[in-house]
């Protein structure tokens, strides 16, 4: 299978898409391009993809990090859970933590209901992928195409709903007095 090239459309307005043209093209674009002057492209593996700068740097920058975490990992003897997984189940299930007692699960567990009763559909989805499923800002940017500032300012707004959850029952609710 021969690598696929892509170049923007508009490079002053990357969202207006992008054009399937040839290695050879590509080639020619970049010559064509002013002293001082460059352009900014992405291996996907497959593909070729012309970016912008910024969007350049932060794929490398997570790249290098992934490349590095992993590298520690294996210096230091580390297997993640997913590496335990099999068909019949997940390697994080299999692991208990001696340290976190049913009872503080269980608690724990309702609590988060309770806490995620406050909360819109859409809240409940960005909690769980920043929280639950451990991933960043940018990480959901990239999934839901919604900027990496509308993230983060709703994660704030979500933070600071939660947090006056807490203030206004913590004295009115028993279950919320034993986290105190």
């Amino acid at each position: 299978m021969s690598k696929k090239y892509f170049i923007m459309n508009n490079r002053e307005n990357p969202h207006d898409g992008y054009k399937e043209v040839s290695a050879e093209f590509v080639k020619n674009y970049i010559k064509s391009f002013p002293e001082g002057e460059r352009t900014y492209f992405i291996n996907l593996g497959y593909a070729v993809m012309e970016t912008t700068e910024e969007s350049y740097y932060d794929f490398y920058k997570d790249v290098n990090r992934n490349e590095t975490l992993k590298r520690l990992d294996a210096k230091n003897g580390l297997v993640s859970y997913s590496a335990l997984d099999t068909n019949e189940f997940n390697g994080a299930d299999i692991i208990e933590d001696p340290s976190d007692p049913l009872e503080d699960r269980i608690l724990r567990s309702q609590m988060i209901e309770k806490l995620l009763e406050v909360l819109s559909d859409e809240d409940k989805e960005l909690v769980e992928m920043l929280y639950f499923d451990g991933m960043t800002e940018r990480e959901i940017t990239r999934l839901t195409g919604v900027a990496r500032t509308t993230i983060n300012y709703r994660r704030k707004r979500i933070l600071k709903k939660l947090s006056s959850f807490f203030e206004k029952n913590s004295s009115k609710t028993p279950f919320f007095s034993f986290y105190k």
